[in-house]
């Protein structure tokens, strides 16, 4: 009968030991995941864009109001007069 006690306090403590190697492994899984995605958010993400006087630039993509980027169908016509407008 004292050795069925022995396997359960064994047992037991396993159980303990084994559920706080868990949590201490999930808590440094945490920890690095955020220092891992804070490194990631030194990088903008860049969009190329045409000024008004034809010159390409890159602009900060968090800058640009909400509607601005999105795709316009434009004739070359139209394109070339709009050139044609930011030449001095």
């Amino acid at each position: 009968m004292d050795d069925n006690n022995n396997k359960q306090k064994r047992s037991r403590r396993e159980f303990l030991e084994t559920g706080i190697t868990g949590a201490a492994g999930v808590a440094l899984g945490l920890v690095a995941g955020n220092i891992i995605q804070s490194g990631q958010d030194d990088m903008p993400e860049m969009v190329k864009m045409l000024t008004p006087d034809g010159k390409l630039v890159e602009v900060d993509k968090r800058r640009l109001p909400p509607m601005c980027g999105k795709p316009v169908a434009v004739s070359n016509e139209v394109l070339l007069e709009w050139m044609e407008k930011g030449k001095p």
